[in-house]
């Protein structure tokens, strides 16, 4: 049964309320008067904290769009979440461009109360004209293109949206956690996995040591030659940082392709191109791009540090604190659930496709914001002022026990003004005996624009 129609649905027409569905998207492009006609055919709808707005696979009759509150979006059996819903996001609204009998693709839970407002598909379709109902289409029709081909059109080349809208409905869920594997050598796999959002890294064993040979990031796939052939992978592949996947089991995906021989043509034409451009050397991922910077003392200026190095750069870097992260998502600041982490990795994907580099603005001690920091970066840089050597921060104590994700693997000290440097080994040797992991050790003399410049080209190995 339509949420529209059930007795406790707490529905009223919005001719007795001050909505108006003209004003949300899709229909804000609509004439006046059919805008005007769509609300008075819909329903005011009230939802109670934790209720459902409906379940995966219910008939799908009619669309919402949420006024106000939050609403969870989850997919698979057991449900797994997949995203939080803000206000002014319309849910449902697909089936009207797929047509046919649809059933719902995820399950939508309220976070609070909310208020939504309701409208059927048949209202649609009955009170717009042709041309006001195909006008309705496109940007619907845009915007889920554009989602569903994200990873699917590099898998399968280009294919029509009712397809796209099937293989998407028989996705499954997965969160990884960052340092978790999602699969070792030798494993058979299962599934073919597409991220969402995140990042993988591919590491093969040599000369007894796991060595990183590629990465693979938002829209990309990972697994689909070996359960094509129902071989074994031979690298380990692992999260860099809190990832988020989509993924087809192994039967379905065989399923798909025999249905859809568009499908198995465009996926034949996308390993032929992969295997036309691939070396026959795999190149090592060496260059980390985002880096958390952690002060090793309570005064250091890390702002004014990051603003001195990006002066000296000439590559395009972002400097990312907190604040801007709170600014930017302000329903997301506290970052300890899944919807808030995968926000924040949403916000940090997206400034890394914008910028060359990124470099993350870390607390001091070790709060929500510092972990999901220290668990993103490719690497952790700690940040010091030259003088006594004060024991290891709260933060590096946390990555060396593993209680928190992250590798300190850079020192910048910094020297006073005039400084001459490379300084004298006996001021850096005490830094190295306190931190015997450190791999790269960096000086520079505060205002020194030669040292800034020589240290941009040590952090980011350039």
């Amino acid at each position: 049964m339509s949420y529209l129609n059930r007795p406790n649905g707490r529905g009223t027409s919005l001719g007795d309320t001050s909505g108006d569905i003209s004003s949300y998207w899709p229909f804000d492009a609509l004439p006046k008067a059919a805008g005007k006609l769509l609300s008075e055919a819909a329903l005011e709808l009230e939802l109670d904290h934790d209720t459902w707005l409906f379940h995966q696979d219910d008939p799908a009759d009619a669309l919402f769009v949420l006024v106000s509150g939050q609403l969870d979006v989850y997919q698979g059996d057991p449900p797994m979440w997949r995203k939080r819903l803000a206000p002014g996001a319309c849910v449902g609204e697909l089936p009207l461009v797929v047509g046919g009998e649809r059933v719902r693709s995820g399950s939508i839970r309220a976070v609070g109360s909310c208020r939504l407002i309701g409208l059927g598909y048949s209202d649609v379709r009955r009170l717009l004209t042709r041309r006001v109902f195909d006008a309705l289409l496109t940007p619907v029709t845009e915007r889920h293109l554009a989602r569903l081909e994200l990873g699917l059109a590099t898998l399968f080349g280009t294919l029509p949206l009712s397809m796209l809208v099937e293989i998407d409905g028989a996705m499954i869920q997965r969160h990884l956690q960052a340092g978790e594997v999602l699969f070792n050598p030798n494993e058979t796999l299962r599934h073919v996995w597409l991220v969402d959002e995140g990042r993988l890294e591919v590491l093969v064993e040599r000369d007894g040591q796991l060595q990183r040979v590629a990465e693979i990031g938002p829209g990309q796939p990972v697994g689909e030659l070996a359960v094509l052939i129902g071989g074994e992978r031979s690298a380990m592949v692992r999260a860099v940082r809190d990832t988020w996947l989509r993924g087809l089991t192994a039967p379905t995906f065989e399923a798909l392709l025999m249905r859809h021989p568009g499908a198995a043509l465009g996926l034949a034409r996308t390993l032929a191109r992969r295997l036309v451009q691939a070396n026959q050397q795999p190149v090592v991922v060496n260059h980390p791009r985002t880096l958390a910077l952690v002060p090793a003392q309570p005064g250091v200026d890390l702002r004014g540090f990051a603003g001195a190095l990006v002066e000296q750069l000439s590559s395009d870097v972002a400097v990312l604190g907190a604040q801007q992260f709170a600014a930017d998502a302000p329903g997301a600041v506290s970052l300890d659930d899944d919807p808030a982490l995968r926000r924040f990795g949403e916000w940090l994907s997206a400034a890394e496709a914008e910028h060359d580099a990124v470099l993350l603005l870390v607390a001091g001690q070790l709060d929500a914001w510092t972990r999901a920091c220290v668990s993103a970066a490719d690497e952790v840089v700690l940040i010091a002022d030259s003088g006594d050597v004060p024991p290891p921060t709260e933060v590096e104590r946390a990555m060396l026990t593993g209680e928190s994700p992250g590798e300190l693997v850079q020192l910048v000290l910094c020297h006073p003004p005039g400084t001459p440097t490379p300084g004298d080994e006996s001021v850096l040797m005490p830094w190295l005996e306190a931190r015997s992991q450190l791999v790269f050790l960096h000086e520079v003399a505060k205002g020194d624009r030669r040292d800034f410049s020589r240290l941009g080209r040590g952090l980011f190995r350039s």
